[in-house]
């Protein structure tokens, strides 16, 4: 280990800590426990917003995140020279698994109680724009590159499994569209902004540790306001995607509802939500970007995996 890594607890007021690099990180060992130190490209403003919140939550009875730890200057960071660092606790546990029931029900549960103490006047540095700014926005684009792909000459074997399930994708758009219109979800939007309600906006394994029978929500950098619903079917969406589905989503929701009670009209909002072809646009977004860090082969192959996994997602799902 260098003698920066070795020195970089001392910044945060750490002495005698024992350090490794692990995934990234500076993983620290000390008398007050473990911590984790890496860089972030945040705002000092972003970050001390992120350690009030993650502070404001433990009070109001959700400590289950991996707090910051500010420095020996009482700031929730250390600036050396051009990087930002911060410090967090290191929560020791493992990543969930979506195929373990008592794993899912656990990050439900916190995610309820995380939903449940994130209410009210709370202060993030975005507000969401809302599922029909973003379904609309995302069937243009489906409509607009449709046209593009089919004048590519000459088509790669993507436009042409582009082109060739295109129309099937856009008519889940816009029946997600549709089903959104007859839901309440315009009055849950609004009112999550005037309530100042938080949604955590990743919700994936890695940031999900299970750790002594609870399960930690870590990585707080992509909160916004937002009705609070989106943010459940965020999650609903990954696990009906990436396990093999053996919770129904009815226990799902049973679970969330047991503990933070669903507000009415939320089924129809999930339903909308779930109907919504997002992986479909997201490749096509990827693929068709200006900016492309990918081999054609591996888009293929996501696109592919796509294809032949949607009836399974659909049945799943269907019942919302």
């Amino acid at each position: 280990m260098n003698d920066f890594a070795a020195t970089l607890p001392s910044y945060f007021g750490l002495t005698g800590a024992k350090t490794v690099k692990e995934r990234g990180y500076f993983v620290c060992k000390t008398a007050q426990g473990y911590f984790k130190i890496h860089k972030t490209r945040e705002s000092h403003r972003d970050i001390r917003r992120r350690h009030a919140m993650l502070e404001n939550l433990a009070g109001l009875g959700f400590p289950w995140t991996d707090r910051l730890v500010t420095s020996a200057l009482g700031e929730p960071f250390v600036q050396l020279g051009r990087e930002t660092y911060v410090m967090t606790r290191h929560v020791r546990g493992r990543e969930i698994n979506l195929d373990a029931r008592e794993d899912v029900a656990q990050a439900v549960e916190s995610l309820a109680r995380f939903h449940m103490a994130a209410r009210g006047a709370w202060d993030a540095p975005h507000t969401a724009p809302p599922l029909t700014d973003i379904f609309a926005k995302d069937d243009a684009f489906l409509e607009k590159t449709m046209g593009q792909a089919g004048k590519n000459a000459p088509m790669s074997d993507f436009d042409v499994l582009f082109l060739k399930n295109s129309r099937r994708y856009m008519e889940k758009t816009r029946l997600a569209q549709g089903l959104l219109a007859e839901t309440a979800y315009g009055e849950l939007y609004a009112a999550a902004g005037v309530q100042g309600t938080l949604c955590h906006n990743a919700l994936k394994e890695e940031n999900l540790i299970t750790w002594d029978g609870v399960c930690y929500l870590t990585r707080f950098e992509d909160v916004t306001i937002d009705a609070q619903i989106t943010d459940f079917a965020g999650f609903l969406h990954r696990y009906a995607r990436r396990s093999r589905r053996e919770m129904p989503l009815a226990a799902l929701m049973e679970i969330y509802d047991k503990t933070f009670p669903l507000p009415h009209g939320a089924m129809a909002v999930l339903a909308a939500y779930l109907a919504y072809p997002w992986q479909f646009v997201k490749i096509a977004r990827q693929y068709y970007s200006k900016k492309r860090g990918w081999t054609p082969a591996a888009m293929m192959g996501r696109m592919e995996a796509l294809l032949a996994a949607q009836e399974g997602f659909d049945g799943y799902v269907g019942g919302v």
